[in-house]
């Protein structure tokens, strides 16, 4: 099975049964295939042929998920872009891509309008508003293609996909999915979820980015429903989460935290919820265990996982979240192998490490990606032998459990001694005026670098909290070496895309500016 034969499945057995919502508009899996099939054979109307690249640029909105489907069916490759991007970095993403048409949502139209003239290989301009000058009405091509299935052969290992990495660490890269990636990531996650029919989720996360794509895959692959947000507003989550029986959540630590501390959050009723998912970034445990105060143990659900795997590599099932008893010992873990995922924790040699030893998490499994798109040495360092090095550093219990201590990119080293920032951000986290924290290392001429703590507190701990009293915090907490040496406060810390705190964001300001006093 295919991408493509998702939806051929869909309308024969839940025809006439909504499967979409956006805003006011609804959609039965007869008309979503209608839609596709009319936006494959419009593409192929234009000229494209298989394997073209076309990008979509845009928030959560119906069209993007239609365009998921119909380059799917057609044989093309989406390059899906975060609608956040100012129109140059766009603008790489889309010649990097080799992109040959662009499909935009008509919110971005002012930074589509800068592009133009830098994407010399684009042939095709597309909007979802109204056609003008050079550029084509998304609505027009569909009402001018016929609404059959564009027959169009397709493999499994025929690429589907390039979705570009958030570029922390340079140039965004980007990550190739095939057919069968995509697909094995949606068997698993559907299996690991219990995914069923009568499930209805709520996609707050990007569609650009996989916390949006892959439970719009799951439910789709399973006839249930998908409501789609264009953006994260803690408001509209429990008001659309009580109105329509979500059972669903697919959330970043941040969403979380913000839901919980919503003041009227005891007045929504949020029966119907029987999964939140929170992943993409580290949570403190003292924050995970006040979400699970808060909202009920049962329904919690974590798993590790990036780009580069299309998703999931490991599962912490809601069976295995307890506040009490033998399993509390666990939270903090990402869990074990998820279904059809082998992970192994290696040493620098790639020599697997007993239990309790810190390496390198690897994976492999139908999931993970074919490579990274042109950049041939990034691909042979990241995709070895068959596996994936995801960079995180971690570690298994006896049982099998899984804990991420931190990125490798993020570990800190002072004075020769390896230092988690996670770890001491844990702690940080445990002083009851910190709302957010990030842990970065700062060059120092003395130690190499030295633990910085970035710090945003609650709004009725402003002015009280000083930087003295975080670092005795620690110094109860934490061996000597691994407290802040200094500690900077600000209103709010910086947020990539998908709503998680942007490190390398604050190490590059952190950087320059200490790169400026020691000039």
């Amino acid at each position: 099975m295919l991408v493509g034969d998702i939806l051929r499945r869909d309308v024969r057995v839940y025809a006439k049964k909504t499967g979409l919502v956006d805003g006011e508009r609804r959609f039965t899996y007869q008309q979503i295939n209608e839609r596709v099939n009319r936006l494959a054979n419009a593409l192929k109307n234009l000229g494209l042929k298989k394997g073209d690249k076309i990008a979509f640029m845009g928030g959560n909105c119906h069209q993007f998920v239609e365009a998921y489907f119909a380059v799917a069916k057609a044989g093309l490759v989406i390059v899906p872009i975060n609608a956040r991007l100012s129109a140059e970095e766009a603008t790489y993403v889309v010649n990097h891509s080799d992109s040959v048409a662009l499909i935009y949502h008509k919110d971005v139209e002012s930074v589509v309008a800068e592009m133009k003239g830098y994407i010399p290989h684009v042939k095709h301009i597309i909007t979802t508003g109204k056609a003008h000058q050079d550029v084509l009405s998304y609505e027009d091509l569909l009402s001018n293609a016929s609404d059959g299935d564009p027959n169009e052969k397709v493999e499994p290992d025929d690429m589907m996909m390039i979705m570009y990495t958030s570029g922390a660490t340079g140039l965004p890269k980007g990550v190739m999915a095939s057919q069968r990636n995509i697909m094995a990531n949606t068997n698993t996650m559907t299996l690991e979820l219990r995914i069923v029919p009568e499930d209805r989720t709520l996609v707050v996360m990007p569609l650009f980015h996989n916390g949006g794509f892959w439970p719009t895959m799951t439910h789709f692959y399973r006839g249930a429903t998908v409501f789609l947000l264009p953006r994260f507003d803690v408001d509209k989550v429990l008001q659309m989460v009580e109105k329509e029986k979500i059972t669903l959540l697919n959330l970043v630590p941040t969403m979380l935290i913000r839901i919980i501390s919503h003041p009227d959050l005891s007045k929504y009723n949020l029966e119907s919820l029987r999964l939140i998912m929170y992943a993409g970034a580290p949570i403190a445990l003292e924050q995970l265990k006040k979400a699970m105060q808060a909202l009920g143990p049962h329904r919690f659900y974590n798993s590790l996982g990036c780009t580069e795997a299309n998703g999931q590599l490991t599962s912490f099932p809601t069976t295995e979240h307890a506040l009490e008893g033998p399993l509390a010992e666990k939270l903090g873990s990402v869990g074990r192998d998820a279904i059809g995922v082998e992970v192994k924790i290696v040493d620098d040699y790639g020599n697997e490490l007993p239990p309790g030893k810190i390496g390198e998490i690897i994976a492999r499994g139908d999931n993970i990606a074919l490579g990274y798109w042109k950049m041939p040495e990034e691909t042979a360092e990241t995709f070895r032998d068959g596996w994936l090095y995801t960079g995180d550093m971690g570690y298994r219990d006896e049982d099998g459990y899984i804990y991420v201590v931190d990125r490798k990119k993020d570990i800190i080293i002072s004075g020769g001694e390896n230092i988690s920032s996670r770890e001491v951000e844990d702690v940080i986290y445990q002083h009851p005026g910190v709302k957010e924290v990030a842990v970065i290392g700062v060059p120092d001429k003395e130690w190499g670098e030295a633990v910085k703590a970035v710090v945003a507190l609650k709004e009725e701990y402003k002015g009280k909290v000083t930087e003295e009293e975080i670092i005795e915090f620690c110094r109860d907490r934490l061996a000597g070496y691994k407290k802040p040496r200094s500690v900077d406060f600000v209103d709010e810390l910086p947020k990539n895309p998908a709503g998680k705190i942007a490190k390398a964001e604050l190490k590059k300001r952190y950087r320059q500016k200490y790169q400026g006093k020691q000039n």
